[in-house]
């Protein structure tokens, strides 16, 4: 019996609120404007994406900003959105457990999981004036 609460001791030591309860990743949700869909660049530490949005896209969290760049086109301006990264409130978790907490505080803060993004992202999308589409 207690080898099992040295073992469950020494595991809640090692792992942090945030990366437990929220993970590693952040699904966030990628809108435009106008609604319609576009073609983005995304880079975030997850790396560089391609994607069309209206999207769900998976991003490492990290405490890194996320570039949103929507691709210029015939009828669309290029344009860039920067999002900031956030603390995430699950990390606080480990403030307020007292001297255990410096331990998931570094685990959090080695994974990047106490940083999060918000759930919804809106880019916006400019028409050019001269479009004949």
């Amino acid at each position: 019996m207690k080898k099992i609460l040295v073992a469950l001791l020494v595991c809640s030591m090692l792992s942090g609120c945030a990366s437990i309860v929220k993970g590693r990743n952040k699904n966030v949700n990628i809108m435009t404007s106008t609604g319609e869909e576009v073609e983005v660049n995304v880079v975030s530490a997850s790396g560089m994406q391609s994607i069309v949005v209206p999207s769900v896209v998976s991003l490492k969290k990290d405490n890194q900003d996320i570039t949103i760049t929507v691709k210029e086109t015939q009828c669309l301006r290029s344009s860039t959105s920067i999002v900031s990264s956030e603390i995430e409130p699950w990390f606080l978790g480990n403030v307020f457990s007292g001297g255990i907490g410096i331990f998931g505080s570094s685990t959090d803060a080695l994974t990047g999981a106490m940083w999060t993004y918000d759930d919804n992202i809106v880019v916006p999308v400019y028409k050019k004036s001269a479009c004949q589409k």
